[in-house]
C-alpha cells in the first residue's frame, strides 16, 4: 500500500470526528469554516510528499568519448564542403562501440536540409538536443546500392582504372550509425531508402564527389569480396588491410584528400 493510500486512509475517520463535532458544538453556519482549518492543520503533522504531479528529469548524456567522436564528425563534415572539394576524401575519429541500446546517429534530410539526430540515455531513445540540429550545406549519400556503385566505385579509387563510371556513389534520404548485437556484435549503418543494413567499419573515412554530398561506407566482410551491393570490404579503409587501401593510396597521393 502506498503513502498516499495510507495518508488518505488516516484521514477519513479524522474528517468525520471533525464534522461530528462542529455539528454539536459550532452549528451549520461555521461548519465548512471548521472542516477547513481541521484538514489545512493536519499537514503540519503529515510527511510531505508528491504522487504523480511532478517528474524529476534525469539529465540525458552520453559518454564523453561518443561526444568527442561525434564533434570530430561534424568538424570533418564540414570541412568536406564547398567549391574545391570534388571526388575527395576526409578522415575522423573512427566511432568506438556505441553500445547496445546506447548512442545512435540519424541523419536526415528534410524539405532540402539535412539534420543530424543524436540519441542515447535510457534506452538509447533519448535525444542529446546540444549534439543534434541541421547539418547545414551536407545531403547524405553511401558507397553502396544497386547498379554497380560499390565496383565503380572500387575500380577508379582503389584499383586506379582512369575512366570514371557511373553511378559511384548513390544519394540517400536518411542513414542511421548505431550499435547491435545481432549477429556479430559492432556498429551498424542502416540505409532505408536501399533497404540496407550493413557493417560500419569505415575506419574513419568519408568521401564526397561534389562538395556537397558527403558518403559514408557500408562495409561487408573482407573473406569472399572485395565490393558488393552492400558496401566496400573493410580491408580496403584500413592502412593494416591492403597496400592499395584508401589511406594508403592517399598517403601516396592519389586520390586526394579534402
Amino acid at each position: 500500500m502506498g503513502i498516499a493510500t495510507k495518508i488518505f486512509l488516516y484521514l477519513i475517520p479524522l474528517v468525520f470526528l471533525i464534522v461530528v463535532l462542529a455539528l454539536l458544538f459550532g452549528g451549520p453556519a461555521s461548519l465548512f469554516e471548521k472542516v477547513k482549518g481541521a484538514i489545512l492543520g493536519a499537514k503540519d503533522y503529515l510527511p510531505s510528499f508528491s504522487v504523480g504531479l511532478q517528474e524529476q528529469k534525469a539529465e540525458v548524456s552520453i559518454p564523453d568519448e561518443h561526444k568527442a567522436e561525434i564533434a570530430n564528425l561534424k568538424k570533418t563534415i564540414s570541412s568536406m564542403l564547398g567549391q574545391g572539394k570534388e571526388n575527395c576524401f576526409a578522415h575522423y575519429t573512427k566511432f568506438s562501440d556505441l553500445g547496445e541500446k546506447g548512442t545512435s546517429l540519424q541523419f536526415k534530410v528534410e524539405n532540402g536540409k539535412t539534420f543530424l539526430t543524436v540519441s542515447g540515455g535510457s534506452g538509447g531513445k533519448q535525444v542529446i538536443t546540444d549534439l543534434s540540429g541541421e547539418v547545414p550545406g551536407m545531403k547524405p549519400c553511401v558507397i553502396a546500392g544497386a547498379g554497380g556503385v560499390s565496383k565503380n566505385f572500387f575500380t577508379h579509387f582503389i584499383q586506379g582504372n582512369k575512366e570514371q563510371i557511373y553511378p559511384y556513389y548513390q544519394p540517400v534520404n536518411s542513414l542511421t550509425i548505431f550499435y547491435t548485437t545481432s549477429g556479430i556484435n559492432g556498429n551498424r549503418i542502416s540505409i532505408p531508402d536501399l533497404d540496407l543494413e550493413s557493417h560500419f567499419d569505415d575506419n574513419g573515412w568519408l568521401f564526397t564527389p561534389d562538395g556537397e554530398q558527403v558518403c559514408f561506407f557500408p562495409t561487408i566482410s573482407t573473406l569472399f569480396y572485395r565490393y558488393s551491393d552492400s558496401g566496400i570490404a573493410s580491408d580496403w579503409l584500413n592502412e593494416k588491410g591492403r597496400s592499395q587501401s584508401i589511406p594508403n593510396r592517399i598517403a601516396a597521393g592519389e586520390p586526394k584528400q579534402c
